[in-house]
């Protein structure tokens, strides 16, 4: 391969105490060999030992800022405003990629001008690296399958790649988001009818642990995900819209339910909106605490 064979990719790795897995990320990454690949880590202030870690690395690396921010997403931003590739993505410092995944990716972009963003397929590990499922893009690629999801809607983010013109209409990652950004960026991109080209080799891993915040912080991405149909909702035609709140509806219920501390919080949200007391959702969550709480006596 030769540098003006393939078009330079931009790869961003945003890393906050991953220590335990950084230097496995940073060198399926590295190990590619691709030969025109810009890749840069910003860390917000690890304190873990990543930061050793990122100095073992730095003369293979083409930026690596360590500095306090303000989350995940402005994390990512400032790595992706440093980007000078005609492609770019981004990984996250406990997902790796499989070996030639660089190599695929510029192929298909290559290949085919008009692709402007890419998805492929990812393999699900544990926090040992030991295979436990996959991920595939699979859904309705409109805005409105993407919101109202009557069939599940699937984008594997670390085998998701794109072209970095987009940002210069679309804008970069919403910072005021901490989860979902990456669902809110692909709403952006069906919204203004870029579609997306699909590759159905495994491109990258995804990785579950117990620290990952797609494990432990379910209800802040359930919270976000009010937030992103709540913003794209009034781009949807009336009867879409519609299903669309009914199905918010259900999601801050059932966040209210998951989030209450018993029996009395829970009515005391449900005094705020009495008209909860319609949803067998509701009721059934008051009679299962109210049950709960008569064994507990007993």
């Amino acid at each position: 391969m030769s540098t003006s064979t393939f078009p330079r990719i931009s790869l961003v790795t945003p890393s906050f105490n991953q220590k335990d897995f950084l230097e496995e990320t940073l060198r399926s990454v590295l190990d590619q060999k691709y030969p025109n690949l810009q890749y840069g880590v910003v860390d917000g202030g690890s304190t873990d030992g990543s930061v050793e870690v990122l100095e073992r690395y730095r003369d293979r690396l083409d930026y690596v800022v360590i500095e306090k921010d303000d989350g995940q997403s402005q994390a990512i931003n400032k790595g992706l405003a440093r980007c000078d590739g005609e492609v770019v993505g981004y990984l996250n410092s406990d997902d790796t990629l499989l070996p030639g995944a660089l190599e695929r990716v510029a192929t298909v972009f290559r290949e085919d001008p008009a692709c402007n963003w890419l998805i492929g397929r990812c393999r699900v590990i544990d926090e040992h690296g030991q295979r436990i499922g996959a991920i595939t893009p699979t859904g309705e690629f409109t805005l409105a399958g993407a919101l109202v999801r009557q069939s599940r809607f699937e984008v594997p983010q670390p085998a998701t790649f794109w072209r970095r013109s987009l940002h210069s209409h679309l804008g970069y990652l919403d910072e005021s988001l901490h989860h979902c950004m990456d669902f809110e960026l692909w709403c952006r991109f069906l919204a203004n009818g870029i579609e997306p080209h699909f590759e159905f080799e495994e491109l990258a891993t995804y990785r579950m642990h117990a620290h990952s915040k797609s494990c432990a912080e379910q209800s802040r991405f359930i919270e976000a995900l009010i937030r992103i149909e709540g913003w794209y909702a009034p781009n949807l035609p009336w009867v879409q819209k519609m299903t669309l709140h009914r199905m918010m509806g259900y999601q801050r219920r059932a966040l209210a339910v998951q989030s209450s501390a018993g029996k009395r919080e829970l009515l005391a949200k449900v005094v705020s909106k009495p008209w909860w007391l319609a949803s067998q959702q509701v009721r059934a969550a008051l009679f299962t605490v109210e049950r709960a709480n008569r064994r507990n006596a007993a």
